[in-house]
């Protein structure tokens, strides 16, 4: 998986100064979901929307669990650090 990979969704800032965000949706959530409590608290402010890249039950996430509450603990030190990445990468371009 490239760096850069992740469904998202950019907004660049349009006030100077203002600090970007970056927005992780919950469970089932999209790029989409968390824009407009973005305009509400930071309005101007940069935002980056990735789209988890992970799919149970066709419910978008960034990571796998096993059961409710019960997350599959390797797969969250993989995604994160590959989240990291995309973080990283996004943050340059």
């Amino acid at each position: 998986m490239s760096a850069l990979s992740y469904l998202h969704r950019f907004e660049p800032g349009t006030k100077t100064g203002a600090p970007p965000l970056l927005l992780l949706h919950g469970t089932g959530g999209d790029e989409n979901d968390l824009i407009p409590l973005d305009h509400q608290l930071a309005p101007g402010s940069a935002l980056l929307s990735p789209r988890g890249d992970v799919s149970e039950c066709g419910l978008p996430r960034y990571f796998r669990h096993f059961a409710e509450g019960v997350f599959d603990l390797e797969d969250v030190a993989k995604r994160s650090l590959a989240l990291a990445d995309y973080i990283t990468a996004a943050t340059a371009k």
